[in-house]
């Protein structure tokens, strides 16, 4: 008998609530305050859920209640409408989930589910819809170093070496050098004793040598440098890297003026790439009376001379040196020896071609002028620049010593 008047009492009491529930759904859907007619009829069914409440209550102590009507009191509580339900455990929850097509299942879960639709999340952009988050408590820290996809250093003029050049010199400079048309006849034998010598004059001419200013400024707010302390670091290293490439560029474009060329074909093998390396620094010597001490090139040519193999199929540069191989390659480094020169790879070369020269053929000159920086107080800022005059200079007489070797179609 207890266990159907609780079914009865739970019915009514869950009409009720249902009633209720709806007639506070409907005043939020119509944007309004509850009528007078709503509150005297919620106040008239909280009257009655409370009776079925103490009722409900007074049955739940019953000793001899069958176990699963107590458990399903103590599922549905003694709470009001207006206060919060909560599932006594996950089992009731469950309970509930599988068991939708009944009504009274279905009441409290769905009003379970309506007050958790919103919810917290680190960024609400990235939760669930109608989210809060806490975006503001999030720090994003720096892992690892600055990733920098730009060539830094300057490997072909550091391997010519720029001079310095004093401030004083900062229009330009001359560069002397000797002309001398007697130089086959100047000295002869004397033809007898007493008899008067050669005797031939030679001359010292200069050419004028203009140096090229490059340089870069940027305007840096004054909130960026409180904002990152290592910001204006940054910024003087990546406008010195800016300007190491310009000087870069020049020094190659002066080299690749030299007209001195040494053809080699395309898929030449070991031993005409070794004879076209020679070639090259034999005209070398012919114009400068001297031999060439470096052999530039980009990498595609630095690839193409470490794939070489001989006829056998061993490689013409080996990483392990042998003692009949021209030199050694290693992919992992641009350092090693060909024929005895001295490889620079540089990016400025985007070809396959190689140039054989030395100090004779191209020099180097730069000032490199002071870190400028100028404060800007009307924007709250500072001006950083960078910069320096240079001269990349092939000496008159060895103007075409540099031998380019060009790798054919």
């Amino acid at each position: 008998m207890s266990d159907k008047l609780v079914d009865v009492l739970t019915k009514k009491r869950d009409s009720a609530l249902g009633l209720i529930d709806q007639l506070q759904s409907v005043a939020v859907e119509e944007h309004r305050d509850l009528t007078d007619q709503d509150m005297q009829t919620i106040t008239a069914k909280n009257d009655e859920v409370r009776g079925y409440n103490r009722q409900l209550d007074v049955l739940a102590v019953d000793l001899e209640m069958a176990e699963d009507t107590q458990q399903r009191l103590r599922g549905i509580g003694t709470t009001m409408v207006g206060g919060d339900f909560h599932y006594r455990s996950a089992g009731h929850l469950l309970w509930d989930v599988l068991h939708q097509s009944d009504a009274d299942a279905r009441q409290r879960y769905g009003r379970v589910m309506r007050r958790a639709a919103e919810h917290m999340g680190t960024v609400a952009a990235n939760t669930t819809p109608v989210a809060g988050d806490l975006g503001g408590l999030v720090v994003k820290s720096v892992v690892g170093p600055v990733a920098d996809p730009y060539p830094s250093g300057m490997p072909f003029a550091s391997a010519i070496g720029l001079q310095d050049v004093p401030a004083s010199d900062g229009f330009g400079f001359s560069r002397p050098y000797i002309v001398d048309p007697n130089f086959e006849t100047g000295v002869a034998k004397q033809t007898l004793e007493k008899a008067e010598v050669a005797s031939k004059h030679f001359n010292v001419q200069a050419t004028n040598v203009p140096l090229t200013t490059y340089a870069g400024y940027l305007n840096v707010s004054q909130q960026l440098l409180a904002f990152n302390p290592a910001s204006l670091g940054i910024i003087i290293n990546q406008l010195r890297a800016r300007l190491e490439n310009q000087i870069e560029l020049a020094m190659v474009l002066e080299m690749q003026a030299s007209t001195g060329t040494i053809p080699l074909a395309a898929g030449a093998t070991a031993a005409e790439t070794l004879q076209a390396v020679y070639d090259a620094a034999a005209a070398y010597f012919a114009i400068t009376h001297t031999l060439p001490s470096w052999l530039a090139m980009g990498p595609l040519g630095w690839a193409n001379l470490g794939g070489l193999a001989d006829l056998a199929g061993r490689p013409m540069f080996p990483t392990l040196g042998a003692t009949n191989a021209p030199g050694t390659a290693n992919a992992t480094s641009f350092s090693t020896t060909v024929a005895g020169l001295r490889p620079v790879v540089t990016p400025a070369i985007d070809d396959a071609s190689m140039y054989v020269g030395g100090s004779e053929s191209l020099e180097g000159y730069i000032y490199r002028m002071p870190v400028l920086e100028a404060v800007e107080p009307s924007v709250l800022g500072r001006q950083v620049a960078l910069g320096a005059s240079i001269a990349a200079y092939r000496p008159t007489p060895f103007a075409n010593a540099t031998q380019k070797i060009e790798v054919g179609p």
